[in-house]
């Protein structure tokens, strides 16, 4: 993993959809215990979500979600996250 990088792949979807697929500097949602924000680099991680808005930025843009529920793993600085499972 490269604690020095700059974005990290990012896919979020559901059963029904892709709401984003592609590159992200930063990406935020929210568990149990409050909101929290994934960073390049960030350790391997598993998370239940609650519902909400998970916020996205590309870099260029931020792009919101709303969501049920979901499940989050981070993963040699790939997030991939499963909405309203």
């Amino acid at each position: 993993m490269d604690k020095n990088a700059k974005r990290f792949k990012a896919k979020i979807f559901s059963p029904y959809q892709t709401y984003y697929q592609g590159e992200a500097v930063s990406l935020t949602a929210a568990n149990r215990t409050g909101p929290f924000d994934i960073l390049p680099g960030h350790i391997n991680f598993f998370s239940l979500l609650t519902g909400g808005t998970v916020v996205v930025n590309t870099g260029f843009q931020r792009l919101e979600f709303q969501i049920g529920r979901g499940v989050l793993r981070v993963n040699s600085n790939e997030v991939t996250l499963f909405a309203d499972v």
